[in-house]
């Protein structure tokens, strides 16, 4: 198994696979037909019976003939010219209020709900897919001309470029939120918009540990994306993942999210806190949005889990949480401080925890990190934890799991007093403990 960055870079090999939909429209004759026949009925509806015809439906009906008579239809009235000064027109095609109602009343329940997905799929992409763009980078060592990737489709930017991925506007003044493998080594960086302007990104800064960069680009009133909260998450929920891969630019997938709090180590650098998404994520992706049915950024896309070098069902993307976390740090700080406790945990298992004094709740196994070991003279010892507590709380968040714990200590501040609540030997005690930076 092999984890792979997404971006589209000379270092990636891969094979290129297209799939072309065709679908056949029916006769527009037939087309016109449906709609004149769904117009007349809406006519039909909203017009009162005038006094002659409320007659000839109270009279008596008229005598049978012994032999039926052909008659022969009334001519058609001839449609009159509008004129521009005209106040009454007849509509001859349905409005689309009409035509989606007339859907929804014969539609199957199955048809209505396939629709009213398909329409948040839609109205999400769109809410979205101005704010997204291409990132173009060419590398410090790599020579444009050599390139594997653009080269496939083509373009002047072969010959410039080498390698590229994806990006999110996050503020309207030009910020751009990405994953540092898409810039890392770069001389030179372009972000391409969904409008088809093009910049020269300015002041890039990075978190290689991470995999979370920001740029900037110049502009004002710029598409922006709106960030939501990677927080509240829960496994079968639809997403859409956002992006160029094999420069395609702003192709839209979607799939459900597969797991959340992944925790992975992605290389040798990257580790962490992982969504995990079936949503098909190929190279070039790297760095943009996976976002939920409401169109707001709920993490950044960048690796899959791959034997084959191409997308195979599983994908992974930054917590928008962690990610924005990291954006503020780089930007106030220009690099990440991390929280540290000097403690080593592991999961609570049944052995050492038990399911209901832990508060697991809906959950199979108990909740909380258990205490393996602490580091003399660092925040855990100072604070009177001991081997064999387990941690079900910090600075006022639920712990679930060692997971959980070490990214609420990396983002938590530093040198400030937080409470941490334990259980030991059964019963629940509240301690304080003060962070301090992570030792480089």
């Amino acid at each position: 198994m092999r984890w792979k960055p997404i971006h589209g870079g000379i270092a990636f090999g891969f094979s290129l696979w297209t799939m072309l939909c065709l679908a056949d429209e029916g006769p527009a004759g037939a087309a016109i037909e449906s709609d004149s026949a769904i117009a007349t009925a809406v006519i039909e509806l909203d017009t009162d019976p005038t006094a002659e015809e409320q007659s000839a439906a109270q009279a008596p009906p008229a005598q049978a003939l012994e032999a039926p008579v052909a008659q022969e239809a009334p001519p058609r009235p001839a449609v009159e010219e509008q004129t521009p000064d005209a106040t009454t027109t007849l509509e001859t095609s349905p409005a689309p209020e009409a035509l989606a109602a007339t859907a929804t009343a014969t539609a199957t329940p199955e048809l209505v709900g396939a629709r009213a997905l398909s329409l948040a799929f839609r109205r999400s992409a769109e809410r979205t897919l101005p704010a997204v763009v291409t990132i173009l980078t060419r590398s410090k060592e790599a020579s444009a001309k050599q390139s594997a990737v653009l080269g496939i489709i083509g373009g002047e930017d072969e010959q410039i470029f080498d390698s590229m991925g994806s990006g999110v506007i996050i503020s309207p003044d030009g910020l751009v939120l990405t994953n540092n493998h898409v810039i890392q080594n770069a001389s030179r960086i372009d972000v391409r918009l969904a409008d088809g302007r093009q910049f020269t990104a300015q002041d890039p800064v990075s978190d290689p540990a991470s995999d979370v960069a920001i740029l900037k680009i110049p502009g004002q009133h710029l598409p922006t994306a709106e960030l939501g909260d990677s927080t509240d998450l829960f496994v079968g929920e639809w997403v859409l993942a956002i992006g160029s891969p094999f420069q395609i630019e702003s192709s839209v997938s979607a799939g459900i999210i597969s797991g959340t709090g992944r925790r992975r180590s992605l290389s040798s650098v990257v580790a962490g806190q992982f969504i995990q998404t079936d949503a098909a994520i190929n190279p070039g992706n790297s760095g943009g949005p996976l976002i939920d049915l409401e169109g707001r950024v709920i993490g950044i896309n960048t690796a899959i889990s791959s034997r084959t070098g191409g997308f195979q069902g599983i994908g992974f993307a930054i917590p928008i949480s962690r990610a924005s976390w990291i954006k503020d740090e780089l930007l106030e700080f220009g690099r990440v401080r991390r929280g540290y406790a000097g403690v080593r945990t592991s999961d609570v298992t049944l052995e050492v925890g038990d399911v209901s004094s832990s508060g697991a709740g809906r959950h199979s196994r108990p909740l909380g990190a258990y205490v393996r070991s602490v580091v003399p003279d660092y925040p855990a010892y100072l604070a009177g934890l001991k081997s064999g507590d387990i941690i079900l709380e910090f600075a006022d968040q639920r712990v679930d799991s060692k997971g959980d714990f070490a990214e609420i200590v990396q983002q938590s501040p530093l040198d400030k007093p937080l409470p941490i609540v334990i259980q030991r030997a059964g019963q629940r005690q509240t301690l304080t403990m003060t962070l301090v930076e992570r030792p480089k």
